[in-house]
């Protein structure tokens, strides 16, 4: 004979075992709890909710918000407006018209140029002729006259403006003119007033009347120390020291 294969019954076909008589179901909160478990169990309770709290103040930190800084205002203060004036009654006529008054510019003072003195005895002298007197109208004399002889004429010293002419030319020999200038194209007479003594050596020098331009004034003010020893004076110009006053011409052409 031929074996059937068994077939295992589906799990909703089981059916639940019975239950032996004497036994029924259970479940724990269907049984009664003790009192002294429910004060346990809401005294842990408890103790927990007490060591958040206590944790919580503990850590608990009480927001400040920061003091602001009180602003500073400025206002400027005008000073309190006059009242107005009341208003005056004018009797009709003809519209005038108000013209501004116009302050009158100050003038400036005119700045006079510094006198300088220059001692004519030290600058180079205009020789100038004598007059011839008028003989007047002839006299007629019936005997010839007695011959008298001439005077000497007067003798005119030369040796202090050949000697001054000496200064100016040995002044020009060392003379240059200065670079910047002669670019500039600028010209100019500054005049220099030096002591020397009868050597010829220079004892001081100073600008007696600037020329405008710093670089011909420094230029001219240099020249008696270039110079040195100056040529010396003659027996007629007396004194241990000499003091002179010389123009120095800076001119382009």
């Amino acid at each position: 004979m031929a074996s059937l294969p068994l077939a295992r019954a589906p799990l909703t076909d089981r059916t639940p075992s019975r239950i032996e008589p004497g036994w029924s179901y259970s479940r724990y909160s269907d049984q009664a709890m003790p009192l002294r478990t429910r004060l346990a169990g809401m005294g842990g309770v408890g103790a927990i909710g007490l060591a958040v709290l206590a944790v919580s103040l503990v850590t608990w930190r009480t927001y400040v918000a920061p003091k602001s800084t009180p602003t500073l205002s400025v206002f400027a203060v005008a000073p309190p407006a006059a009242p107005p004036e009341p208003a005056r009654e004018v009797p009709p006529g003809p519209e005038q018209v108000q013209k501004e008054k116009l302050q009158p510019t100050p003038q400036q003072p005119m700045l006079e140029p510094p006198k300088i003195f220059i001692p004519s005895a030290n600058i180079l002298p205009a020789v100038a002729a004598k007059p011839v007197p008028d003989p007047g109208p002839p006299i007629k004399e019936s005997t010839a006259p007695e011959s008298r002889p001439a005077p000497p004429a007067p003798q005119i010293s030369t040796g202090k403006p050949a000697w001054e002419g000496l200064v100016l030319g040995a002044l020009n020999k060392v003379k240059r003119y200065p670079r910047d200038a002669h670019f500039a194209r600028q010209q100019g007479v500054p005049y220099i007033r030096f002591i020397m003594d009868r050597t010829g050596k220079l004892l001081s020098a100073r600008i007696e009347r600037s020329s405008g331009v710093r670089s011909l004034d420094q230029e001219a003010l240099a020249l008696p120390k270039r110079a040195q020893p100056l040529p010396k004076p003659p027996e007629d110009v007396k004194g241990d020291s000499i003091e002179l006053v010389v123009p120095v011409e800076f001119f382009l052409r």
